[in-house]
């Protein structure tokens, strides 16, 4: 909030001294100024409505003081408004809420009356009464509710302003209204009571009710009693009803609190014009030195980051010669890995070499009765590849060639085996027309295409266990 010695400083330092007099058009001018915007002239009308004037020179002038100390009562009295109507505005908002949930739980076909009060004040207690306390009991029937006055009132005229609900049973016609006042270390004592007829009310009409005391033998008291009443006969349409009167009130609160909020800014705005630009440049200049803090931060962040990748180059130009012993190093470590891995040998592989062996072993038989060295040969050249681990390209290629010939010649001499063993020739073995087809089969299945020269198998025959292929190590018994 303003104050008087800053709002006659904010004047000085526009051209304004406090001990002169000032007509309404320099005042108005130095207000423009001041708040960079067009000060609002009826809120100015306002203003100077509550100031005295001084005729000076058939023209009315006024005094800086008088000027500052209305403009004070005024920010006070706006900033009280803006208070009451929000407390306002947050009291309705609760009691809407209670009333919608009222509403969800009120059927709309209740039979049930209820009745509406709310307790104002009590007035004209005789000053003679001393007490320190006071309440009224509201009796209905045979349910009873308190109300107790504010917290700062008046004891000749107690201020209470409470609302009540109460569920009129059959045949009670009447609302008990009891004053009770009570001192120091005393019960309280029952001073005045008055009675509230309730066919005296209307439905859904509110009341004004006042109502006199009578002390408790029955003898009229100058005090009364102040309150609004008014009958409900179907609470679920009163609360919708009451629902349309929260939601009108909020409204007019809302634009009240805007208004208010509105006039204070327009008063205080020449007055806190400086302040707020003074403000605004503390802060841009504090958002540059973020800013410039934020930008040094980056940069050596990415001079950081260069040097570091300078280094990380500078590692990686190193002499040839190193190169060429870590990628040495990465080959040996890699066929070190490869060595270590010997699988076992494929199934048909397994076969293979059995087949080899019997081929080998039958050739020999043969050879007993036809010249078949090239058979020999061939079953060599094929136990030599494996056991020898000959696999390079040009000795598969030739042991190759010398199977396939081996086949061509072993197909054309059985054919001519066959026919020598129907002739008068004794010295045909009888044994080898029998082993014709075993020689076909081995001769099928005994050829192979391709084989990796890259890795190794382990191969187990007749329980010997032996290793072929690259670095084959040595030959074991299982």
């Amino acid at each position: 909030m303003l104050n008087l010695q800053t709002i006659l400083r904010g004047f000085e330092e526009n051209g304004l001294k406090q001990e002169s007099l000032y007509k309404i058009d320099e005042i108005l001018g130095k207000l423009d100024i001041m708040g960079k915007k067009e000060f609002d002239r009826d809120i100015a009308e306002q203003l100077f409505q509550q100031c005295k004037p001084t005729q000076q020179n058939l023209k009315l002038c006024y005094k800086l003081v008088d000027i500052g100390q209305t403009i004070v009562d005024a920010t006070q009295l706006l900033g009280e408004k803006i208070k009451n109507a929000e407390l306002q505005l947050k009291q309705i908002q609760q009691n809407k809420a209670i009333c919608e949930s009222q509403l969800a739980e009120t059927s709309v076909y209740s039979d049930t009356r209820y009745l509406f009060l709310t307790l104002t004040c009590v007035k004209n207690i005789p000053q003679k009464l001393k007490y320190s306390n006071c309440h009224v009991q509201l009796t209905l029937g045979v349910i009873n509710q308190i109300a107790k006055p504010e917290q700062q009132y008046d004891k000749f005229n107690p201020d209470f302003n409470q609302d009540f609900e109460f569920s009129i049973p059959p045949l009670i016609s009447s609302l008990s209204i009891q004053f009770y006042i009570r001192t120091e270390n005393t019960l309280p004592t029952l001073w005045g009571q008055a009675q509230l007829k309730i066919q005296q009310l209307d439905d859904q009409v509110v009341k004004q009710v006042m109502l006199k005391l009578l002390d408790p033998v029955g003898r009229e008291l100058e005090s009364i009693v102040q309150m609004e009443a008014q009958i409900v006969l179907n609470k679920h349409q009163y609360l919708e009803t009451q629902l349309q009167k929260f939601e009108q009130k909020m409204f007019t609160l809302d634009n009240d609190l805007i208004e208010h909020k509105h006039n204070l800014e327009i008063i205080e705005r020449p007055f806190k014009a400086k302040q707020q630009q003074k403000e605004l440049n503390n802060k841009y200049l504090s958002s540059n030195i973020f800013n410039q803090q934020l930008h040094t931060s980056q940069n050596q962040q990415d001079q950081n980051i260069y040097e570091l990748d300078q280094q990380q180059q500078n590692q990686l130009n190193t002499p040839y010669e190193q190169k060429e012993q870590i990628l040495s190093l990465l080959q040996s470590e890699k066929q070190l890995e490869i060595q270590d891995q010997t699988p076992e040998a494929p199934e048909i592989l397994q076969h293979g070499v059995i087949i080899f062996t019997i081929y080998g072993l039958i050739t020999l038989f043969v050879c007993s009765a036809k010249p078949s060295f090239l058979d020999v040969l061939v079953c060599h050249g094929l136990m030599f590849t494996i056991l020898m681990d000959r696999f390079e390209p040009f000795h598969i290629k030739v042991v190759g060639i010398g199977l396939l010939a081996s086949i061509l010649y072993d197909i054309l001499w059985m054919k001519q085996y066959h026919l020598w063993w129907y002739s008068d020739d004794q010295n045909n073995p009888e044994w080898g027309l029998n082993s014709v087809n075993l020689l076909r089969f081995v001769l099928i299945f005994t050829y192979i295409e391709s084989i990796d020269p890259t890795k190794r198998y382990v191969f187990t025959i007749w329980q010997i266990q032996y290793k072929v292929g690259k670095s084959r190590e040595s030959v074991s018994w299982q």
